[in-house]
């Protein structure tokens, strides 16, 4: 009986050894526990936390974003007109100097066609009067003949000279305005 009695006194100190250890070990897992929520509760946060400041610096960024867009499109909108103005410019001087050269043709005609008037008025005078005087020699009939003919030439050349001048600097403006329209066409394509 005194075997039975300690045997079972052994079992009682092993069961109740157990339950004071399954007792720790139920401490020990609740304590996990807590820690366990408090760290997901902890990164949660964090989590939480930066997601709000990505959010926020997603918004800073597609604001400056939005900006910079704005700040270029006005840019280029301001160079076009900036650009148009400039073509439009030298259209206008373009057409002025076309104007001018055209005034100056009209001018340059109408002197002619007086050289030729009052050439052809001298020398109807010349010829009738030679016909008056046949006694004096006709060489200077032909002189003043000759005279008005170099002279009305020369006339003639000088205005094809300022004619071509003219034709060529309106053909180096409008270069000028095509080759700059172009390049502002170009930036433009580039942007």
């Amino acid at each position: 009986m005194l075997g039975t009695i300690s045997s079972l006194q052994n079992n009682l100190q092993q069961h109740t050894d157990t339950r004071v250890e399954n007792e720790k070990l139920k401490n020990i897992i609740l304590d996990l526990k807590k820690q366990n929520e408090a760290q997901v509760k902890e990164s949660c946060t964090c989590i939480q936390r930066l997601e709000a400041e990505m959010k926020a610096l997603q918004e800073q960024h597609q604001r400056e974003l939005d900006g910079f867009t704005k700040e270029t499109h006005r840019k280029l909108e301001s160079k076009a007109v900036e650009m148009k103005e400039a073509l439009e410019r030298k259209e206008s001087t373009l057409e002025e100097i076309r104007r001018k050269i055209k005034d100056q043709e009209k001018e340059k005609q109408s002197e002619i066609i007086k050289l030729q008037m009052e050439f052809s008025a001298r020398l109807a005078r010349a010829q009738s009067m030679s016909v008056k005087t046949q006694q004096q020699p006709q060489g200077s009939g032909l002189l003043a003949q000759n005279i008005f003919k170099r002279k009305l030439q020369a006339l003639q050349e000088e205005k094809n000279r300022e004619i071509e001048a003219l034709r060529q600097r309106v053909k180096a403006m409008e270069q000028q305005s095509l080759l700059g329209f172009s390049e502002s066409c170009l930036k433009k394509k580039r942007i």
